[in-house]
């Protein structure tokens, strides 16, 4: 059954289940939520575009109710003749999606740092340690701003201000579906760090709770468009610090996406690939996806997870593609591209009898 504004019972499901790194995004307001008719303990967010159901993450529910809940999901899809799609599953969760014949494509990985283990130590850090070091002594310094326990209309008019010039620079809102919010106006659990310079707001990162594996997700990140050198490596690095002193076992900065590692047919794998650059570049935040790996890597995760698009029926409809796209970015993606995507798709299943040599110069554009 589909049922809306439910929130209480969603958060609920979160803290007993609530594994995938952006579960926590879930309880946005663009959202419908399925709720299991056996009675199955848990929550499936998801959105609707050009008939397609986009599943945020992983279900939300214990892993032994993980395949009867999708199969209950792709019925409840297939009854309102609706395509069923998750976007960005756990490999836990690809399992279990791949037993029931749903195609997969893997998207990106994810960094995942556990920080008792966590190290900046030997030169492999060396950049690193000098750069937070050097963003110190230009008198950088970084805070937890908890807004429930006093507010800073100061701090928060800057946050504000910092938003305002990055969607300026991005010509859309802020992104959807599995990226949330500053969400000030209704912190909830989320939390704040503040690098500031002189009391005014330099950088920041919005933070929020993965519950079942007792983790932080770095939900997004703003800064000054010229800042000094070293103030995100200060800003993560501190960050870090304060949470392992905090007791959380893990954090995570978000997956790098399309890692260029696949799975399935090669052929189709890298027809998809191309197809799905070639869309992510019309966000015109997506397509610097090599710095982004490069950024997080520079921080020594302990692991990458892989993170999975999934889709049923198994054979890969461009339709997807605009359902994604208009998920994230509702009021930037019109019906022009999905026009656009339909025509292109046509030209891109040609690829599989291009040479391998000119399929990488495409992907180079």
């Amino acid at each position: 059954m589909q049922v809306n504004g439910d929130s209480d019972r969603v958060l609920e499901a979160l803290k007993r289940h609530g594994y995938q790194s952006q579960s926590y995004s879930i309880l946005c307001s663009d959202k419908s939520y399925f709720f299991s008719p056996s009675g199955i303990d848990g929550v499936i967010a998801y959105v609707v575009h050009a008939n397609v159901a986009l599943a945020a993450g992983d279900p939300v529910c214990d892993p032994s109710d993980l395949s009867e809940f999708i199969s209950e999901f792709r019925h409840f899809c297939n009854a309102h003749k609706r395509r069923c799609c998750f976007q960005a599953v756990t490999d836990r969760c690809k399992k279990v999606l791949e037993k029931q014949g749903f195609g997969m494509i893997k998207i990106g990985e994810e960094p995942i740092f556990e920080l008792e283990k966590l190290s900046w130590t030997g030169g492999k850090f060396k950049d690193l340690r000098n750069d937070t070091r050097r963003a110190k002594k230009h008198g950088l310094t970084l805070v937890e701003y908890r807004p429930l326990e006093g507010r800073r209309p100061d701090w928060e008019k800057n946050m504000e201000e910092l938003s305002a010039a990055w969607m300026k620079f991005k010509g859309s809102g802020e992104f959807a579906f599995l990226i949330g919010d500053p969400g000030l106006s209704d912190p909830g659990e989320r939390k704040y760090f503040l690098v500031l310079k002189d009391n005014r707001v330099e950088a920041f990162v919005v933070c929020a709770p993965i519950y079942a594996r007792n983790g932080i997700y770095f939900d997004l990140m703003r800064r000054k468009e010229t800042t000094l050198r070293g103030t995100n490596q200060l800003l993560i690095a501190e960050s870090f610090r304060l949470l392992k002193e905090q007791g959380y076992a893990m954090a995570t900065l978000g997956t790098a996406p399309l890692a260029n590692e696949h799975v399935d047919d090669p052929t189709q794998s890298r027809i998809i690939e191309l197809a799905l650059t070639l869309a992510f570049d019309r966000l015109g935040h997506f397509h610097r996806y090599k710095p982004i790996y490069e950024f997080k890597k520079q921080f020594g995760p302990t692991s990458w997870e892989g993170r999975y698009l999934a889709y049923w029926p198994q054979r890969f409809n461009p339709i997807i593609l605009y359902s994604i796209l208009k998920a994230y970015d509702p009021s930037g993606v019109t019906g022009k591209l999905r026009r656009q995507i339909q025509h292109a798709w046509r030209g891109v299943r040609k690829l599989d009898k291009m040479p391998e040599n000119l399929f990488d110069r495409i992907k180079r554009r």
